[in-house]
């Protein structure tokens, strides 16, 4: 049961992976396995055969959620692709207040936090200019191995490392 249990839950961190505004890593702690997680990819050659009866299953997951809702978003941005896009817009635009809430539970408001989110939104309006002046060019096709190590290193902190 625990194994079909961690299947589940890869999939969804692999559904997380793809989803834009969503993390794996937070994923993983919502679902209570980061650490655990983190331990067994770490020290895995302590303990193999613990850490593979905990890893495979959700390995398999991971792999079979990122399949499934990868053809799922690639159907869906073609056959709907302003929908598609303001969904997840509204997705993320719907966590902001809860966001401003958890953010001042504690210390009460903060003018910096004004400027980190001033900030982050220049910054996504630069990013949606450059995409609309660069929308021709077909950066997926590169083989550029800085290109590649970049785009792993960026996956690889968004997958592991949770945001809080």
């Amino acid at each position: 049961m625990k194994s079909f249990y961690r299947f589940v839950i890869g999939i969804f961190i692999g559904a997380g992976a793809i989803l834009p505004g969503i993390s794996s890593g937070v994923l993983c702690v919502i679902f209570g396995i980061y650490d655990k997680l983190v331990n067994s990819i770490l020290g895995f050659f302590r303990n193999v055969k613990e850490n593979i009866k905990f890893l495979f299953p959700i390995l398999i997951g991971v792999g079979i959620g990122i399949i499934l809702f990868g053809n799922l978003l690639k159907t869906l941005f073609n056959m709907f692709p302003i929908q598609t896009k303001c969904a997840f817009l509204g997705l993320i635009l719907g966590c902001v207040p809860n966001l401003f809430k958890i953010a001042n539970s504690k210390n009460g408001f903060r003018l910096h936090y004004l400027l980190y989110t001033l900030t982050s939104f220049i910054f996504t309006l630069i990013l949606l200019v450059l995409e609309s002046k660069f929308s021709n060019i077909n950066f997926t096709n590169t083989q550029e191995p800085l290109f590649l190590v970049l785009s792993g290193f960026i996956m690889s902190a968004g997958i592991i490392i949770p945001r809080s």
